[in-house]
């Protein structure tokens, strides 16, 4: 599992889907994930370890929520691209 903190409006991209942090509130985030074509954004409302499915082999987590920023765990096939933005 790779872990990765993010604040609000910052971005990361798994293979060829974006996810990035909506807004992140006392103890909930949002996160948006959009795909490449024509995949509308999909927005998810998480708590503290719950977790989105991006793909069947592709899961995020939320594992913690603090001030500004989430700390999201990210499971993926090896081989998967990771990117910050």
């Amino acid at each position: 599992m790779l872990v990765l903190s993010r604040k609000t409006g910052e971005s990361l991209l798994i293979d060829d889907f974006q996810v990035r942090v909506g807004w992140i509130r006392f103890n909930k985030v949002q996160l948006v994930v959009s795909g490449v074509g024509d995949m509308l954004p999909v927005e998810q409302i998480l708590y503290m370890n719950e977790t989105v499915k991006v793909t069947t082999e592709i899961e995020i987590v939320v594992i913690q929520i603090r001030d500004e920023k989430v700390r999201l765990g990210i499971t993926a096939p090896p081989g998967t691209d990771f990117a910050r933005l």
